[in-house]
């Protein structure tokens, strides 16, 4: 088939919807605003469950990629504007260029929710209050750091950590009522890994609820246990620097309704997701429809998971719901699949 197809994000949704429309001799054209393909799974070292090597997992699938004729790769490439001409998505970019495909996928993935909303906290005042994203950046051996766990106000070592889990997430006030899905077993991740470096190290988690779902994720929660991290169950309410920079949490312990509170040498905020920043624009370009928190809505959850309600434009990866990197990745091959079959049924109508 003559067919194009435009993959609007080079994220590892993004690469799995190209490589699979590629074994299907389909020819894509990914659209990425970033400098570089891979998305935010490209500062992830290691992922969860399995801890898997995050960066070699995408120069993987960005090699895979790179070695096809039949995909393109437009990165640092802004839409204009997009729309539907003579049943052809002509989308027109900021550069001048301009891409025509006979059908869209949208895999722009997510935005991380930023913790300076939630001002009891601290982050962006203290400076050993650090975000999920920048503790992964700590035990990344090839960061900054080469993987120890330091203190940003003083450059010491930190052996108590705090994880306050559920950051941004379900909370009606911020109006993200929603569970990001992800968060309980990302941060469970980074304190086993804090445990296996740092034995002797004190690592206490505080969550809500912990929500552990998927092959292997509950047995990583259980191991986390066994190697010493301590499970709090209670909502932090604020966090405060001491003179020396330890960082003061107070909680609530709901299981033995009582307060707590302990000194901590540094701070992580588990912050969960939201939606692409882009994706109301797109939405308004193509007539798609949003959920109210602004994530795509899919055709039919159940039988139509990566289709829309308009002909030719498809979903896949945390642009219709926040998910794990894998079902992230499968989605993309999924979709991809889907196109295919849509693309074949429209080659053979104008047959």
């Amino acid at each position: 088939m003559d067919k194009r197809v435009a993959i609007i994000g080079g994220g590892v949704a993004g690469l799995g919807a190209a490589l699979s429309l590629d074994r299907y001799g389909i020819e894509s054209i990914i659209i990425e605003k970033s400098p570089n393909l891979g998305g935010k799974v490209t500062g992830y070292a290691q992922l969860f469950p399995d801890f898997k090597d995050g960066k070699a997992l995408v120069a993987e699938l960005i090699d895979k990629a790179r070695r096809s004729p039949r995909i393109k790769v437009l990165t640092n490439a802004s839409i204009r504007t997009m729309a539907r001409q003579d049943g052809r998505f002509e989308l027109a970019m900021t550069s001048g260029d301009a891409v025509c495909a006979d059908a869209v996928i949208l895999t722009c993935g997510f935005e991380v929710f930023d913790a300076r909303k939630q001002g009891e906290y601290g982050y962006g005042v203290y400076p050993n209050v650090i975000t999920a994203p920048e503790l992964e950046l700590f035990l990344d051996p090839e960061g900054p750091t080469k993987g120890k766990l330091l203190r940003p106000s003083d450059g010491q070592p930190a052996q108590r950590v705090a994880i306050v889990f559920c950051v941004g997430s379900r909370n009606k006030r911020l109006g993200n009522p929603y569970c990001s899905r992800i968060c309980c077993s990302y941060s469970t991740k980074q304190a086993i890994e804090i445990m296996e470096r740092h034995p002797d190290a004190n690592v206490t988690c505080f969550y809500m609820d912990i929500r552990t779902y998927g092959r292997g994720f509950e047995e990583m929660y259980q191991y986390a246990q066994e190697l010493g991290v301590k499970y709090v169950r209670g909502r932090v309410s604020e966090c405060s620097a001491l003179p020396n920079g330890d960082i003061q949490v107070r909680a609530e312990n709901t299981l033995m309704c009582r307060p707590v509170q302990g000194a901590f040498d540094v701070v992580s905020l588990s912050v969960g997701m939201a939606p692409c920043s882009d994706g109301a624009q797109i939405a308004a370009w193509l007539g798609l429809e949003l959920d109210p928190y602004g994530f795509f809505q899919a055709k039919d959850d159940y039988l139509s998971p990566y289709e829309t309600h308009q002909e030719g434009v498809f979903l896949a990866g945390s642009i219709s719901g926040l998910k794990p990197i894998r079902d992230c990745l499968s989605d993309g091959f999924s979709a991809g699949g889907e196109v295919a079959l849509y693309l074949q049924r429209l080659h053979q109508g104008r047959g």
